[in-house]
C-alpha cells in the first residue's frame, strides 16, 4: 500500500518582489572585468548589457517557474488534500495566483529576447545602456503586477506546508465526542506509540495522529480537538469545511459518551453532537459508552444512553477507556469493519 504523506511539502515558497528583484539586480551587476582592447570594445559593451538582461531574465523566471512546477497538480490531488486546499485557500484563487505567476515568467522572458535582439542590432554603446534599461523596468513592472498573488502564495503555501501527514490509502479511524469523554486516553491504547500532534488548520491544538495494527493491519486512528467536539451551529463556514475534508478518508468513527456527565456536558448535548455528526460525516458510527467503571454510580444514566442507542439501532460497545475495559470487544468490531470493507 503506498503511503500517501502531504503533498504540499515540496511546494516551493516564493520570495517577496523585492528579494527576487534585489537578487537579480546584484547578480547582473556583478563587477565587470575591465575592457582591456579597443577593437573589442562595441563587442563586449554589447554582450555585457545582453548578459545583464539575461541574468535578470533567468533569476526571476527560474524562481517564478518553480514555484509553479513545484506546486502538486490540483486535479491529482487525493480528495481529502483536495478539500483541505479549498478550506485553507480557496482552489479557485489559487489557481488564479498560480497562473499570475505563470504568465509573469512567459512575458519576462518574451520582454528579455525581444530586448536582447534590439540590443544586438545596434552599435551605439549608449543606445544600447538605455534599450537595456527600459528592458529591465519593463521586466521589473511585470514582477511587481503579480505582487499581490506573490504575496498570496508565500501565505498560502506555508501553510498548507504545515499540513498532517495522512496515509490516505489506509482504514483512518477518527475519534470524536465531547471534550473531556476520554478520546485522547482511547487513542493512546488503540496506538503502538504514543500518538504525534501535527499541524491542522481549524483545530485548537492540532491533529492527534497514531498508528495501530489490528491482526496485522495497519490502522489510523486520529482525533481532532476543536473540530468534532462541539455543536455544528457553533461552527463557521471553515470549520464546516475542515470537517467536510474528513469524510475522505477511509474508515469508522467512534463517537464516545460520557454517561457521567463528569465530562462537563448532558447526555442531551452529547446525544445531540452525535446525531449531527451522524448525519454529516456519512461514515459508518460506532457508538462507545466510556467509563463502565463508574457504571454502578451512574445507573439510571447508563441505561438512558443504551435505551436510545438501542431505539436507534446503533452498534455500540461499553468500555473504560482508563482501565482498558471492552478494549478487546471495541478491536473485534473494528476487525469485523475491516473484513467488511476488504470483501
Amino acid at each position: 500500500m503506498v503511503k500517501l504523506p502531504n503533498p504540499f511539502k515540496q511546494a516551493v515558497i516564493p520570495l517577496n518582489v523585492d528579494d527576487i528583484l534585489d537578487i537579480s539586480f546584484r547578480r547582473a551587476f556583478r563587477k565587470s572585468r575591465p575592457i582591456r582592447s579597443r577593437g573589442d570594445k562595441l563587442l563586449i559593451y554589447k554582450a555585457r548589457e545582453v548578459s545583464r538582461i539575461q541574468v535578470i531574465s533567468d533569476t526571476i523566471t527560474s524562481r517564478l517557474d518553480k514555484v509553479v512546477k513545484k506546486f502538486p497538480s490540483i486535479e491529482r490531488l487525493d480528495p481529502f488534500y483536495r478539500e483541505l486546499l479549498d478550506v485553507t485557500a480557496s482552489i479557485d484563487r489559487m489557481k488564479h495566483s498560480l497562473g499570475a505567476v505563470q504568465w509573469a515568467s512567459k512575458l519576462i522572458k518574451r520582454l528579455s529576447k525581444i530586448y536582447i535582439t534590439r540590443i544586438k542590432k545596434v552599435n551605439d554603446p549608449d543606445l544600447m545602456i538605455q534599450l537595456r534599461r527600459e528592458a529591465l523596468g519593463r521586466i521589473s513592472s511585470v514582477l511587481k503586477r503579480v505582487n499581490q498573488e506573490i504575496d498570496f502564495l508565500r501565505e498560502m503555501v506555508s501553510a498548507l506546508r504545515n499540513l498532517p501527514d495522512l496515509d490516505t490509502g489506509i482504514i483512518t479511524v477518527i475519534i470524536a465526542g465531547m471534550p473531556n469523554t476520554g478520546k485522547s486516553t482511547l487513542l493512546s491504547k488503540l496506538t503502538t506509540k504514543t500518538p504525534e500532534i501535527a499541524p491542522y488548520p481549524f483545530t485548537t491544538r492540532g491533529l492527534i495522529i497514531g498508528h495501530g495494527e489490528l491482526r496485522g493491519k495497519k490502522v489510523q486512528f486520529i482525533d481532532t480537538p476543536g473540530l468534532l467536539d462541539r455543536p455544528l451551529y457553533k461552527r463557521n463556514k471553515i470549520e464546516l469545511q475542515a470537517i467536510v475534508a474528513l469524510k475522505h478518508l477511509k474508515g469508522p468513527v467512534l463517537y464516545i459518551f460520557d454517561p457521567t456527565e463528569i465530562c462537563g456536558y448532558s447526555i442531551r448535548e452529547q446525544v445531540s453532537l452525535f446525531e449531527e455528526l451522524f448525519s454529516s460525516l456519512e461514515h459508518h458510527m460506532i457508538a462507545i459508552i466510556n467509563k463502565v467503571d463508574l457504571g454502578e454510580e451512574y445507573r439510571e444514566k447508563f441505561n438512558k444512553i443504551i435505551s436510545y442507542l438501542n431505539e436507534k439501532n446503533i452498534v455500540f460497545v461499553k468500555i473504560s477507556a482508563k482501565d482498558g475495559t471492552g478494549l478487546p470487544i471495541l478491536k473485534e468490531l473494528l476487525l469485523d469493519y475491516l473484513k467488511e470493507e476488504t470483501e
